[in-house]
């Protein structure tokens, strides 16, 4: 079996009250499914990137996360970020180079519910590649918007930055450093940095890219939902919004649920 190095992500906006923020919620349910059913063991390790002011109140703040860190499976790791100031900021600190040792690196937003065991996806993937999931058309904006038009060929697939994987610590690390070095923080995308990600994507060896394989184990929004074979429940949408995003997350739970 493969070791695992699952990183995510959540932040508080610096002029933003902590104690409001929806995501901290979306952020516990997360975690609640990566510990019920995603499978890590001792062996694996989660890296949970979180600004300073967001770490502070939930160190300082009765909830129900140190319950869950004593339940969780594996060792797990704080890597502090600086309170952002725009939501560009804060999505950029997915891409920090972070040191790990695992044998692959899975990067999930917080937004998508973790159903199934993480091996499941990552046990059959082949070494130095990046796995994404391509979910429509480059053309459409949420994926590359903003883009030259001679750079958007016909049939070129747009993928998503909530959920990929690398097998290669090199071919991420620089990945990532193409991803900050590309971001022109005066953008205002509507997916943030999403169609940042598709451009570094799109301009590296396609040799390196496997954009096929993660479809059979993601949902998007429900389509394709499987409860065989399902590992990532994308809740997308709604960006930026935590507490319209946290009444669809729990939606989805309650179906869950009773559909059994």
């Amino acid at each position: 079996m493969k070791t695992i190095c699952l990183a995510c992500l959540i932040y508080t906006l610096k002029d933003k009250p902590v104690k409001d923020n929806m995501y901290i919620y979306i952020f516990f349910i997360w975690l609640s499914k990566v510990i019920e059913l995603g499978g890590l063991t001792d062996k694996d390790i989660l890296h949970i990137h979180v600004d300073k002011r967001t770490l502070e109140y939930l160190q300082q703040t009765d909830t129900v996360l140190p319950d869950l860190l004593e339940k969780l499976p594996c060792p797990y790791l704080f890597i502090q970020i600086e309170p952002p100031s725009t939501q560009l900021e804060g999505m950029m600190n997915k891409y920090l180079l972070t040191d790990y040792s695992k044998d692959i690196y899975v990067y999930s937003d917080i937004d998508i519910l973790i159903v199934k065991p993480i091996s499941n996806f990552t046990d059959k993937t082949n070494e130095g590649l990046l796995y994404v999931c391509s979910e429509s058309d480059l053309k459409d904006d949420n994926y590359g918007e903003g883009f030259p038009a001679d750079f958007i060929k016909e049939g070129l697939p747009g993928y998503s930055a909530g959920k990929f994987a690398f097998t290669s610590k090199d071919l991420r690390d620089t990945f990532f450093k193409c991803v900050r070095d590309n971001c022109d923080y005066s953008t205002n995308y509507y997916t943030v940095e999403q169609p940042i990600f598709n451009r570094v994507a799109h301009s590296m060896p396609q040799t390196l890219v496997e954009f096929n394989y993660m479809l059979d184990y993601v949902s998007f929004n429900g389509s394709d939902y499987n409860k065989d074979t399902t590992v990532f429940y994308d809740n997308a949408g709604d960006i930026a919004n935590g507490l319209e995003k946290l009444k669809k997350i729990v939606s989805v739970l309650c179906l869950m649920a009773v559909l059994r």
